[in-house]
């Protein structure tokens, strides 16, 4: 492979997946910012997580952490969001475009991927018990995400041009 093109493993398919993903992220996100309230009201949707959590070790953290900070926890998620979604949107057009791949791209994607697992991992722990749909799409997206890291990962230790992870 050389650096100036995407490995022929490398499938857009992989990319325009993650792309839907961004969009999900846009929109979660351009909610949150919408509607002005979401980190004023975060206490009481925590309290309603917490309530019946069958983690009881999440629950704690719940009440105990999350609960009396939830303006912080609200505006990190909206932020985080943010960040989730335009990081790797902005990342995923290019690598599309383009076809070869640089350093700053594939370290935006990751980073972005990184956020948007862990806030995935966060709500499925929260909330994965209210219902199916809060207990498979943000397990999938998770998964997803936490599955493409090591990808992305080894595409930017090509970038590299060393043999030094």
């Amino acid at each position: 492979m050389t650096k100036s093109s995407l490995p022929s493993s490398f499938s857009s398919s992989f990319l325009l997946v993650l792309l839907v993903l961004s969009l999900v992220w846009i929109r979660s996100s351009f909610t949150k910012w919408a509607s002005g309230a979401f980190a004023a009201t975060l206490g009481e949707t925590l309290t309603k997580f917490a309530s019946k959590n069958p983690y009881p070790w999440f629950k704690d953290f719940l009440e105990n952490v999350a609960i009396p900070n939830s303006q912080l926890f609200g505006l990190l998620t909206i932020w985080g969001e943010t960040f989730a979604a335009w990081g790797s949107a902005l990342a995923l057009l290019y690598l599309l475009w383009k076809k070869e791949p640089q350093k700053w791209a594939v370290v935006l994607l990751l980073g972005s991927l990184v956020v948007g697992a862990f806030l995935n991992l966060i709500f499925w722990l929260a909330s994965g018990w209210t219902s199916p749909s809060a207990d498979s799409l943000n397990l999938l997206m998770f998964l997803i995400q936490k599955n493409l890291l090591p990808l992305f990962y080894f595409l930017l230790f090509l970038l590299r041009g060393d043999n030094s992870l």
